[in-house]
């Protein structure tokens, strides 16, 4: 058992793997070439196979390299969360961490949120990533970002979800724009009158889904790919959208002659928090889950 891979030469392997090209695995690993392809050589003699096949300036990775990059990617995340899990030990909430989120959550609590948490949390370095649901996964599962705040329900099965609150849905239109007081079916409103973000967005399939609204022709053509352009076709009197409370209280009607309109039913989305469940942080996401939970719950209310 002597002769075992070291870590350094499977990180230089899944490099390999990610960038499919020596050169480029080398400047990501801030290594010479021949450094890292003597590496990879070594480790192949101490595995006793081959795990890349190279022909000319192309590469292709065996059946059993696949394999053994797919292992390799498991040792590292538990070699990395044994150092995290020391830290953590001895500094709770201190160095640097990575939080990721979604524009429509981003857009109305990422000032303060920051703010709170220099307050709160002194020795914390918090680097905030705003992007979509998707990609902030793909982030959190290849350890770009540590920790994710995501509007739910999504596919998040890979990751620990804490749910933070509950975000509820109002409707939103212009004051002169007909809209009966009581409304408990949305999908009795007009022809193209529902105006909504892009599909990538995910607010809006928990908007459909929290509102029952099911008849595709209320919803109009037109996507916007923020909330101030869909707040300017509304304001037109050109129909109606559905904002969550989070927007509504952090004054993004402010000034605008619109009114708000609460379903019949709950319609809500939820707030979660996601980490991985490999992580060696899991005592400070937690503290960090209890404090940041209690703040979202404000802008909320």
């Amino acid at each position: 058992m002597n002769n075992l891979p070291s870590i350094k030469q499977l990180q230089y392997l899944i490099a390999v793997h990610q960038q499919q090209h020596f050169g480029r695995a080398a400047e990501a690993c801030f290594v010479g070439q021949s450094t890292l392809s003597s590496a990879i050589q070594n480790l192949e003699e101490t595995l006793g196979c081959q795990l890349i096949e190279r022909e000319n300036r192309s590469l292709m990775f065996t059946d059993v390299g696949e394999e053994v990059v797919a292992r390799a990617k498991k040792i590292i995340d538990d070699s990395i969360s044994v150092v995290e899990l020391t830290k953590s030990f001895k500094n709770p909430l201190s160095g640097k961490l990575v939080l990721g989120l979604i524009p429509t959550i981003a857009s109305f609590i990422a000032a303060p949120l920051y703010q709170y948490c220099q307050e709160v949390f002194p020795n914390l370095q918090l680097v905030l990533v705003e992007d979509t649901s998707d990609r902030l996964l793909d982030k959190l599962e290849h350890g770009q970002i540590d920790m994710g705040i995501l509007a739910l329900p999504y596919r998040t099965d890979k990751f620990h979800t804490q749910i933070l609150t509950k975000d509820h849905f109002s409707l939103v239109h212009h004051e002169d724009y007909a809209i009966p007081e009581v409304l408990e079916d949305f999908n009795l409103l007009p022809k193209d009158s529902v105006f909504l973000l892009e599909r990538e967005h995910c607010m809006t399939g928990h908007a459909l889904s929290a509102c029952n609204l099911t008849r595709s022709e209320c919803i109009n053509p037109f996507e916007a790919a923020n909330l101030h352009t869909l707040l300017s076709m509304v304001e037109y009197q050109n129909g109606v959208t559905f904002l969550p409370q989070m927007a509504l209280n952090a004054g993004i009607l402010e000034g605008k002659p619109m009114v708000t309109l609460s379903p019949q039913a709950d319609a809500y989305r939820e707030i979660g928090l996601l980490w991985r469940k490999t992580t060696g942080r899991i005592r400070d996401f937690r503290l960090f889950s209890n404090e940041v939970g209690e703040f979202i719950k404000k802008q909320c209310q």
